[in-house]
């Protein structure tokens, strides 16, 4: 089979793969629901900061991706009617839900009741009547098949009605979660918590403070909640859970940093493979007059190796000819013709210069790439020029490289105006000059570079060189990605799982991440680790979790291999037990399955490695 033929088809198998992948992650996406009661305006001991805490709270678990639905000093019919719509939306496969309530709440003989606003009660029977029975609350969200429920307590601030209700009980009672759930409270039970002297309460302000940090998980975020209300009540107050939970819940995952500019992914050489199927398309239309046929090549690779030969001939085709009259003496085009020879020295100094050249094999190219860049072929001057910047065939001296990225860009060639902006950004070969960095990238990224256009996100989204501009960041990576750049893609997800320059978006970002993944970026790989390690937009799969973290230790990728070797713990235990599965079914390690990652699981890594 010829080897483009075959690429063709182990990069449609691979497409496949990921997209039902991604239908079946999409099919059991997480949905994040919320319920959050503020009650302050009560007839008789009001409260200054539940409406306060409301919004606070409900702002927090937006931007943690949840759907909120807020009540500020809600009647009994109003919360009542919320709980019961609460639970009839949490009815998902696999959704989580959070119950968040600040106001009154009080326990009568062992049952808590949150207090709606407008409440009447008189006497001991009456809170019954008028109150809202926390254990209903958990039943309905027990009853929903969420997979997950928390109910956050700021309820117990005091009981308003202890002279009425003749009840001494102080604060609420403890409650068992019911399995899945996690019940957290301001205080420990029996205790009265403050409602604050600011605009929040302790408790509250704390816990809005926790929930946004990324890589925290949910029981970490109770600690750090914790000790932050110990801290500024001076120990008067201690916030408490009970938890039945079985499984790991973020309300922030961890997620990478965005992949920054760098020459050598951007530059690095086509897999051998990949060169000999545009070698022998390009041998196909080379010669053709058929613009078409050259559109077509130019579509299928954009950032090619003859992307400029094939925009040169399609410009010799669509310029008509000047008119011969008769008494012209027509002189041969020597410009052209020498040009034409260049093009030739070009594409057999492409053909020494792969993946598994040898030494010989890249200085002759380098002494072709010369020839015909001295012949004035903008793209033998690209190509030079990588020669002198990476090291190939010559002597590595980036000031020649420069140099030479600057002859091919004053000619209009789009990846040196990329390579020369990204000198520029760093001061390497040529001056630091971030302002003229992104002019570069600007100018290539304007004449279709991918490579230009996610630089230009990254100087965007970073503020590097320009104003923060997320959502020009976000437009320029979505162009580069539309056009197949993993590093866009990468970025594009990150921005779109964290709601950065526009709404979240976990389905799509999931889908960049494949797509990316399936190009080979390490990065991509260990991200989707995380999301299906942790049920982040998808269904928990720790079978799919392995395979992505055992291709990043494959793909050489530092951080998983450190991550695997020194502190594997950052993954949960499920997934540890499939990948030693895994290595033990292919042969490469013959002990226990425990997940706890021994001497013999790291050789059976090694001996995974070895046999790629």
């Amino acid at each position: 089979m010829p080897a483009h033929l075959a690429l063709y088809r182990r990069s449609l198998a691979t497409a496949l793969a990921a997209i039902a992948l991604l239908c079946a992650g999409m099919a059991q996406a997480e949905t994040r629901l919320a319920l959050v009661i503020g009650n302050g305006g009560y007839a008789s001991r009001p409260l200054a900061n539940p409406a306060n805490d409301a919004g606070l709270i409900a702002r927090a678990l937006e931007a943690a991706g949840f759907q909120v639905t807020t009540k500020i000093d809600a009647d009994q019919a109003a919360m009542k009617k919320a709980v019961i719509e609460f639970g009839r939306q949490l009815r998902a496969s696999d959704s989580v839900g959070v119950f968040y309530y600040a106001g009154h709440g009080v326990q009568i003989d062992g049952e808590n009741y949150l207090i709606p606003v407008g409440a009447d009660i008189n006497d001991l029977e009456e809170v019954a009547l008028n109150g809202v029975n926390l254990s209903d609350l958990l039943k309905a969200m027990e009853r929903s098949g969420s997979r997950l429920n928390l109910a956050i307590l700021d309820a117990c601030r005091d009981n308003p009605f202890a002279s009425a209700t003749r009840s001494g009980a102080r604060g609420l009672a403890p409650v068992s979660a019911p399995s899945g759930t996690l019940i957290a409270y301001a205080t420990a039970p029996g205790h009265v918590a403050l409602d604050g002297a600011g605009g929040n309460s302790p408790y509250t302000a704390a816990l809005a403070e926790a929930i946004p940090l990324e890589g925290a998980p949910l029981e970490d975020v109770f600690r750090r909640t914790r000790r932050k209300v110990l801290e500024v009540t001076g120990g008067r107050q201690t916030p408490w859970e009970h938890s039945s939970l079985t499984g790991e819940f973020f309300f922030r995952p961890k997620t990478a940093a965005p992949e920054a500019t760098a020459r050598e992914t951007a530059n690095a050489p086509q897999p051998a493979d990949a060169r000999l199927a545009e070698i022998a398309a390009w041998q196909d239309v080379r010669t053709s007059d058929n613009a078409e046929a050259l559109r077509k090549h130019q579509a299928a690779y954009p950032d090619g190796l003859f992307s400029e030969l094939a925009a040169l001939r399609l410009a010799k085709l669509e310029t008509p000819p000047a008119p011969a009259w008769p008494w012209t003496v027509v002189e041969p085009d020597r410009s052209a013709t020498g040009l034409a020879e260049a093009e030739g020295l070009y594409e057999e100094a492409l053909k020494l210069d792969g993946p598994q050249s040898t030494s010989a094999d890249l200085v002759a190219a380098a002494t072709l790439y010369r020839r015909a860049a001295d012949d004035g072929l903008p793209s033998a001057m690209y190509a030079l020029a990588r020669c002198y910047d990476k090291g190939r065939g010559l002597a590595r001296n980036l000031t020649l490289a420069a140099q030479w990225f600057r002859a091919a860009a004053d000619k209009g060639h789009a990846g040196a105006m990329a390579s020369l902006g990204t000198m520029s950004e760093f001061g390497e070969g040529a001056p630091l000059d971030l302002a003229a960095a992104f002019r570069l990238y600007r100018q290539a990224a304007e004449l279709g570079d991918t490579h230009a256009m996610t630089s230009l996100g990254f100087l965007y989204a970073a503020g590097k060189g320009v104003a923060v501009n997320l959502p020009e960041a976000r437009r320029w990576y979505g162009l580069a990605a539309e056009r197949g750049q993993p590093r866009a893609m990468f970025n594009l997800a990150l921005m779109l799982m964290r709601a950065e320059g526009g709404p979240s978006d976990l389905a799509e970002a999931t889908r960049l991440l494949h797509l990316a993944g399936s190009k080979g970026h390490a990065g991509a790989l260990r991200e989707l680790v995380a999301i299906y390690d942790t049920g982040r937009g998808v269904s928990r799969d720790p079978v799919q979790a392995a395979d992505f973290l055992l291709e990043t230790y494959l793909a050489a990728n530092e951080q998983s291999r450190t991550d695997l070797l020194r502190r594997p713990e950052v993954w949960s235990l499920p997934l540890r037990r499939e990948v030693q599965r895994k290595l033990q079914v292919r042969g490469y390690y013959n002990g226990r399955v425990t997940g706890i990652f021994d001497t013999a699981t790291r050789r059976g890594f090694a001996r995974r490695a070895s046999q790629r």
